[in-house]
């Protein structure tokens, strides 16, 4: 009976080994998978709170966010400091409008003219959707949720976490992306998002 009751639990041991030795093959595929279909969402809209701070100061903004393939409008309002601000452009070039003053510069320069942080606006795009910029370097410390999703990595020297996931339309997208890069942080909390008709 001893020997029975050893032997069936031994093969419960293995067989809870095997079922977690065929997991992490299967996260790899589905962060893949995942990959492939939100790369393919061009074109969208977000509202939701930016929060930002430095080792000097910091604020928070109310934000609407349109991106169309390069292009975007990112609508800032609230109590940061500036009132609001508009910033129009694409990765090379951007202007900024806000108050009466309008400015064009970089989107890197102008994202830290407004928020004092070295944001790289071209990823923050890739990481708002929970993906990693094809265009910065590898990222490290990859973290993938159960599904497939990223959980947390790092790139560009950003450390990133993103959570609250849910289906938008067809796409399982986050609701919350935090980042951290030495004094430098910042939060963005999504309550919205939809999907032009092409």
């Amino acid at each position: 009976m001893k020997a029975a009751a050893t032997l069936i639990l031994f093969a419960l041991l293995l067989s809870g080994c095997a079922s977690q030795a065929t997991m992490a093959p299967a996260t790899a595929v589905d962060w893949q998978q995942h990959q492939a279909q939100i790369s393919q969402l061009k074109s969208w809209e977000l509202q939701g709170k930016l929060g930002f701070k430095n080792a000097n100061e910091g604020g928070s903004a109310n934000l609407n966010w349109l991106q169309n393939q390069q292009q975007y409008q990112l609508s800032l309002s609230g109590p940061f400091g500036a009132g609001s601000a508009v910033i129009a452009g694409d990765q090379y070039l951007a202007q900024m409008k806000q108050g009466n003053q309008t400015y064009s510069s970089s989107p890197e320069l102008l994202a830290r003219q407004l928020t004092g942080l070295a944001i790289p606006v071209e990823a923050l795009s890739w990481w708002a959707r929970g993906l990693p910029s094809p265009t910065r370097t590898a990222i490290n410390n990859l973290v993938s949720t159960p599904t497939g999703e990223a959980a947390s990595f790092e790139q560009s020297g950003w450390q990133l976490s993103f959570s609250r996931y849910s289906r938008r339309s067809e796409y399982n997208l986050p609701g919350k992306i935090t980042g951290q890069f030495g004094d430098q942080s910042f939060k963005l909390v999504i309550s919205g998002w939809s999907f032009p008709q092409p």
